[in-house]
């Protein structure tokens, strides 16, 4: 067999890269951001995002990374509640609770709920990197969202916090978080709107394309904020209800 030139390993290298599947190569994005962006601030004595402490009415930083871990956890619980305008510090107390697209944030581990179920792609990935909390009762899924394992009418509450752009179908992935829905059972979402697409975030959403796609439910609470989770835009929380009783 002749030997390969360098030029020839340089053109096979480029291909391979220009046809490498986009979701793999969103998914390897999102992982070293985490990797290099996100953890180093906690491993260093920090939190981030910043605000934890002032989120908890905590005034010190644990000195220890597990520490640091569980107060990031427990913040994200108390920052989700106060996005949605949720008063009652319970509310996800003995409930079933769906986090879709969490990340390593630890929402899943803190949520005072019966049963956290986070449900991520990345989720095994982050476990051999040592970025999920041990020893929690939530439980993760390595998956996309757009098939999610579960039974039908198995979730009182589905949250998607700035996800729906990362996914690879946001219509399914609502569809989805309908499908297992309880009867009276709340989503809440939590996106950008007016943002310039990206490589690791594609999709283009608006109110009414999300309002669209969580059907019969019904909105009862949406706000917006000037300050984005990315770089442009700015960001949306819809509250919807599935009807029906409990």
């Amino acid at each position: 067999m002749p030997s390969l030139t360098l030029r020839s390993v340089r053109t096979r290298l480029a291909l391979r890269h220009r046809f490498r599947d986009p979701i793999a190569v969103k998914n390897d994005a999102q992982l070293r951001w985490w990797l290099e962006q996100w953890d180093p601030v906690l491993r260093a004595g920090g939190l981030n995002p910043p605000d934890a402490l002032a989120l908890l009415g905590e005034t010190e930083i644990a000195p220890t990374y597990a520490g640091r871990r569980r107060q990031q956890a427990r913040a994200e619980v108390v920052r989700v509640l106060g996005e949605a305008a949720i008063d009652d510090p319970a509310f996800f107390a003995g409930k079933v609770v769906v986090d879709i697209g969490p990340g390593p944030l630890g929402f899943p581990d803190a949520c005072p709920a019966r049963v956290c179920i986070g449900v991520d792609p990345l989720a095994e990935r982050f476990a051999r990197h040592g970025l999920l909390l041990p020893g929690t009762p939530a439980v993760y899924l390595s998956t996309g969202a757009e098939q999610i394992p579960l039974v039908s009418a198995t979730a009182d509450v589905v949250l998607a916090r700035n996800s729906l752009d990362y996914v690879d179908d946001p219509e399914q992935v609502l569809r989805e978080a309908r499908r297992i829905l309880r009867p009276a059972g709340t989503v809440i979402v939590l996106f950008d709107v007016d943002s310039a697409p990206a490589p690791g975030e594609p999709h283009v959403l608006t109110v009414p394309r999300v309002r669209a796609a969580l059907g019969d439910l019904t909105i009862i609470r949406e706000h917006s904020w000037d300050q984005p989770f990315g770089h442009d835009g700015h960001r949306v929380v819809l509250v919807a209800r599935a009807p029906g009783r409990r």
